[in-house]
């Protein structure tokens, strides 16, 4: 008997409509298990799009066998609502199988950073799941200088260039670290035009050159008032050829 809560099913796929993905574990036997994920597909394909009855309601649905285990794979692009009758229909066609196991959302992991909104500056990037033995993107350079007493809030790689970011916050301006990047290496030129974000938090950025690459360093802070104020440093960086 195949083991699942429907209702956390249901708000999962709700929450995530676009990049869903449903596993299979404890299963005793894998190949029973896909076969039984491949009818489930067939069964959510068939289901018609509440606006085009002629077109099915997924934009993708796939079983794959991936490193985690027998994984169901949905794309209902904004159609959240529709997530308890794809989750139904999904687990009639599981318990026709006869498949056993236990079916759960397959979530990705945590990200190796402590994600701060105030930070996402930058777009056409995709998060970084990993990051290398420093705890630095991994086309940062040797000996990159890490802000000390911070903490690290994102990591990021661009979609169409080579170019990644880091991100890091704590309670007090980042003002020795210019001076950081320059005992680095790094040539620093101010920018001086300004855009809608740099006008909106005040934020300042820098040019870097250096011999291993090139990119920016950006600060920037956040609150006012009685709030705490918490201060932010953000550096892009492209390796050289």
């Amino acid at each position: 008997m195949l083991r699942r809560d429907e209702a956390a099913l249901a708000a999962y796929v709700a929450e995530r409509p676009s990049q869903a993905v449903l596993v299979i574990r404890d299963t005793p036997d894998d190949e029973t298990a896909m076969a039984a994920l491949r009818a489930a597909a067939d069964t959510v394909r068939a289901i018609p799009h509440p606006d085009e009855p002629t077109e099915p309601l997924p934009n993708w649905v796939n079983a794959l066998l991936s490193d985690d285990g027998p994984t169901l794979h949905l794309d209902l692009q904004d159609h959240g609502a529709q997530a308890p009758r794809v989750v139904a229909a999904a687990l009639a066609a599981l318990d026709a199988s006869g498949v056993s196991g236990r079916l759960e959302p397959l979530r990705p992991p945590a990200p190796p950073y402590e994600y701060d909104a105030n930070a996402h500056i930058l777009t056409d990037v995709t998060f970084l799941e990993s990051l290398d033995e420093r705890g630095l993107p991994p086309a940062f350079p040797d000996g990159f200088p890490i802000p000390a007493e911070a903490t690290l809030v994102l990591a990021q790689q661009s979609k169409s260039d080579t170019w990644q970011h880091a991100a890091w916050r704590r309670s007090h301006p980042f003002t020795e670290y210019p001076e950081a990047l320059r005992a680095f290496g790094c040539d620093l030129e101010p920018v001086t035009a300004r855009d809608a974000l740099m006008k909106a938090t005040g934020m300042t950025r820098d040019l870097i050159r250096h011999p291993t690459g090139s990119g920016s360093v950006s600060h920037h802070e956040y609150g006012a008032g009685n709030d705490p104020r918490l201060f932010y440093v953000s550096v892009v960086w492209r390796p050289s050829p």
